[in-house]
């Protein structure tokens, strides 16, 4: 049965807003020469979208020694970030068990990132498990081919609007980071300013002494 170009586009947002069936976006701390890894389950039997992102929150170090892949059931590498990358997407198609790792410095013969350089880097990444979304059955008119269309355009939106909130998030975080160092720079200015002033009142006070005492012994000669 076909339904109305408008009720056809309802029941596109309705089915849109149950869409995400796994979804986080985190940070995390990846130690120099270490590699943390992250499980991702998609439904079986179903072919799902695997889509996520990632983003180096430490815009004053190189990006060079890290590297982010994601790994199917079988540990073999379905995509990889670009090298020197500060941040990438991925978008896949499938189901079962992935596992997105993300590694500062080479760990072997076969890493394709920079050596390790000592210096720990905090990465914001997102992953999100999509389920393929049910359609309009009985497709046949055109009707139903444009709805399939814009079911398929409004899943390409809702991936490109869930990126962009990502970023937003590393970007609320970068703040923090900044804040957090601008206070503690603040504090440190404000107990050295405090101890200088604490040191030019001691010499000031001194320099009276030596005055006083010097001229009461030019008075006594």
């Amino acid at each position: 049965m076909r339904l109305p170009i408008i009720l056809q586009i309802l029941l596109i947002a309705f089915l849109n807003g149950f869409r995400i069936a796994v979804e986080g976006a985190f940070s995390a701390t990846v130690e120099s020469g270490e590699e943390h890894c992250y499980n991702v389950i998609a439904p079986a039997g179903v072919q799902s979208v695997i889509h996520g992102n990632f983003d180096i929150l430490d815009d004053d170090e190189s990006p060079d020694p890290i590297g982010v892949v994601l790994y199917d059931s079988k540990m073999t590498p379905v995509w990889r970030s670009e090298r020197e990358a500060q941040e990438g997407t991925f978008s896949i198609t499938g189901e079962g068990k992935y596992e997105l790792c993300i590694q500062n410095g080479s760990m072997g013969s076969d890493d394709y990132v920079a050596p390790k350089d000592g210096i720990d880097r905090e990465v914001g990444f997102a992953i999100r498990v999509v389920p393929p979304q049910r359609g309009i059955e009985g497709e046949a008119g055109p009707d139903d081919r444009l709805t399939s269309h814009l079911i398929e355009l409004s899943e390409k939106l809702m991936e490109g609007l869930d990126t962009m909130t990502d970023h937003q998030e590393y970007m609320r975080e970068r703040e923090n980071r900044h804040a957090m160092l601008a206070d503690s720079t603040f504090n440190r200015v404000k107990e050295w300013t405090f101890l200088e002033a604490i040191v030019l009142v001691l010499i000031s006070f001194g320099q009276v002494l030596y005055l006083k005492k010097f001229f009461e012994q030019r008075r006594y000669l």
